[in-house]
């Protein structure tokens, strides 16, 4: 019987100890970052782009490395989504070798998707293959370069794009427009209000955006003309532009606009009026459209530009009628010969006086 007992004890801890050992040869479990890794070794391409991004999302720099070398990969998609991935991430050393793809890459999307990706990383070292990138067959790459040289400020960048201004796609002269606003040269201003009569009119909204970050009071005439335009959000744009030109032409516009059915554009024309509205009709303007206003958006907006008008104008608001007297204020005096009750107290009604009988006569 001792020996049955002892036998099942020694079983026992084998087969604890088989089962232990069984625990501690299964692996742990990998991190996101460690998955996404090893799915960069994968055969399948779409395994890979999913990957990278993965790597976007979880901002890791430890997966910089391996997304370096998928600028390599064989598929457009993966190569693709690396350069958005690196730009996202900001990473070091990542600039040049995706200005190659902009140059070299022989896929459209991949060549638009880098010059997207350097916008990110706005390093100054890329302008050339940017500029270059501006005669791109694909019309998105050109657009997408647009845009980045707007962003690093790139006074190269001036003479290619108010060339781009006369290009056939409206597409191309918005992006053209954007990107000088953005860069501020005062050099492109007559270029700029050559196409504020253009038949796009995102191209003249994008223009007469421009137009006012430039600070050039030649600008000012070409953009009074636009407070006339069948666009309400071009008549809006030109007003601002030409608040910030320290011109007030627009300030009618805006006080129209106020009316307008659209709550974006009257809300705009709020910003507008606390630029350059004046204490009389700007002010009663604001006043009147905030009580009746009933968008809660449109109306903070509008209590914002009333704000900003009695600022700039240096209007201070009346202060309230008091119903109360004001501590320590002398009390009102009592009307002389009437009783005055005490505190808590309601005065005592007068008796009656009664008339006194006459006198009965002697006879």
């Amino acid at each position: 019987m001792r020996k049955t007992t002892l036998l099942a004890f020694v079983l026992s801890l084998v087969l604890i100890g088989a089962g232990a050992a069984q625990q501690g040869s299964t692996p742990a479990p990998m991190s996101p970052i460690e998955q996404a890794l090893v799915d960069l070794k994968s055969e399948n391409p779409m395994v890979r782009r999913r990957a990278i991004e993965n790597i976007s999302t979880l901002r890791d720099a430890k997966g910089i490395e391996g997304v370096m070398a998928a600028l390599k990969d064989s598929s457009p998609h993966v190569r693709s989504a690396a350069a958005d991935c690196l730009g996202l991430l900001h990473a070091p050393g990542s600039a040049q070798p995706i200005a190659e793809l902009l140059s070299k890459d022989p896929d459209p999307n991949v060549r638009q998707n880098a010059a997207i990706a350097l916008t990110y990383l706005a390093d100054p070292s890329v302008e050339e293959p940017l500029l270059g990138a501006l005669k791109d067959k694909a019309p998105g790459v050109r657009t997408s370069a647009a845009q980045t040289l707007g962003s690093l400020r790139s006074l190269k960048a001036v003479a290619p794009l108010s060339a781009m201004l006369k290009e056939p796609s409206a597409d191309m002269r918005r992006a053209a427009a954007t990107a000088l606003g953005m860069i501020g040269d005062r050099s492109c201003v007559p270029a700029l209000s050559a196409v504020l009569t253009d038949g796009d009119r995102g191209v003249r909204q994008e223009a007469a955006k421009a137009l006012g970050t430039m600070g050039d009071p030649t600008a000012a005439a070409p953009l009074k003309a636009l407070l006339k335009d069948s666009d309400g959000q071009v008549r809006i744009l030109a007003a601002l532009s030409l608040g910030r030109l320290g011109d007030a032409s627009g300030a009618s516009t805006a006080m129209e606009l106020l009316k307008d059915p659209d709550a974006s554009l009257r809300r705009q024309a709020a910003g507008a009026l606390g630029l350059i509205g004046d204490k009389d009709k700007g002010l009663k303007a604001l006043d009147s459209a905030f009580a009746s206003e009933s968008d809660p958006g449109t109306k903070q907006m509008i209590e914002f530009g009333r704000a900003q008008l009695k600022s700039r104008l240096s209007v201070i608001d009346p202060p309230a009628p008091s119903t109360t007297t004001a501590p320590g204020a002398p009390a009102k005096p009592a009307t002389p010969g009437k009783p005055t009750a005490g505190p808590g107290k309601t005065p005592a009604k007068k008796a009656p006086v009664k008339k006194a009988a006459p006198a009965k006569k002697t006879p």
